[in-house]
């Protein structure tokens, strides 16, 4: 058995398309962000197997997920987010998977829109996994989007870095358990569809740019310099903050004052995180919920 857990914000459309998805016999557990009590009250009516938590504030992506793994009751912990599609009776085959086979810390499913990127990297040599082939397991060093956690292998030090808000806590997640020689698996014969960009509601695009602007390049120079060093991360961030710089003067000249806005808020994070300071950033934070 497995529990599966979706951290959320704004995200009820598609969050009920993926509870749609996972046969109702598999607990699944919401972490919404959003403090939407609505949506809570409505969607734990119309399925018995779906259980709300949500936080006093928006935790971010990793204090979610640790939240989601922490209460869930069975051993394995599928993660996912609502803009992933899960195709091809995914569950199904996660559970089929998990009764032969549990040699894994965290394993994922393929995502087939590699046009968005690639779920999965491998910087090494690993085994070929022969006694599997049914779902094609491969070890590799770092998965995104969906995971698979086996919580019998992982520490508590191992959960999610909760200093992270958002971005690059996937990388940190895989880098922290391959460090340790924990393994990691991805299973190109169960497989989702990312649909991209499209977790939140539409009216919130600009506020989604604004916060990805800010916390991607928080988040970058707060990886390179737990993982790399002061050194590296701050030659990495002042390269990036003169082509930003750059940028900015140049949407500026042409009047083009939105996209001058957004460059303007990839600084505003860069340089609070070579800064110290915490991952503050929060654009929604004022938003009118009833108008949405």
């Amino acid at each position: 058995m497995l529990t599966v857990v979706m951290p959320s914000f704004y995200s009820s459309k598609l969050v009920r398309e993926r509870v749609k998805e996972i046969d109702k016999n598999t607990q699944i557990l919401i972490i919404e962000n959003s403090q939407d009590t609505i949506f809570k009250k409505n969607i734990e009516n119309e399925s018995n197997n779906v259980k709300v938590i949500i936080p006093e504030k928006n935790l971010g992506w990793g204090k979610a997920v640790n939240i989601g793994i922490t209460e869930a009751k069975t051993e394995m912990v599928f993660v996912t987010q609502p803009d992933v599609m899960l195709i091809e009776d995914c569950i199904k085959k996660l559970h089929e998977c998990i009764k032969t086979f549990k040699d894994f810390t965290v394993l994922s499913p393929y995502d087939t829109n590699s046009k968005i990127f690639k779920n999965y990297e491998i910087y090494k040599d690993y085994p070929t996994q022969k006694n599997y082939n049914k779902f094609l397991l491969e070890e590799v060093d770092y998965v995104d989007l969906s995971w698979l956690i086996n919580k019998s292998k992982l520490e508590q030090k191992d959960l999610w870095d909760e200093q992270i808000f958002l971005y690059f806590e996937a990388k940190d997640f895989a880098k922290r358990l391959k460090d340790q020689n924990k393994k990691i698996f991805v299973a190109k014969n169960i497989k989702t569809y990312h649909l991209g960009s499209a977790s939140h509601d539409k009216k919130l695009e600009f506020y989604s740019q604004l916060n990805r602007n800010w916390h991607y390049n928080w988040s970058r120079h707060y990886y390179n310099k737990k993982h790399f060093g002061n050194i590296y991360a701050f030659r990495k961030s002042i390269s990036l903050m003169i082509k930003l710089i750059l940028k900015f003067v140049k949407k500026i000249i042409f009047f083009k004052f939105k996209e001058s806005k957004l460059i303007l808020i990839e600084l505003y994070g860069l340089m609070s995180s070579m800064f110290n300071l915490s991952s503050f950033y929060r654009p929604y934070k004022n938003l009118d919920r009833n108008n949405l």
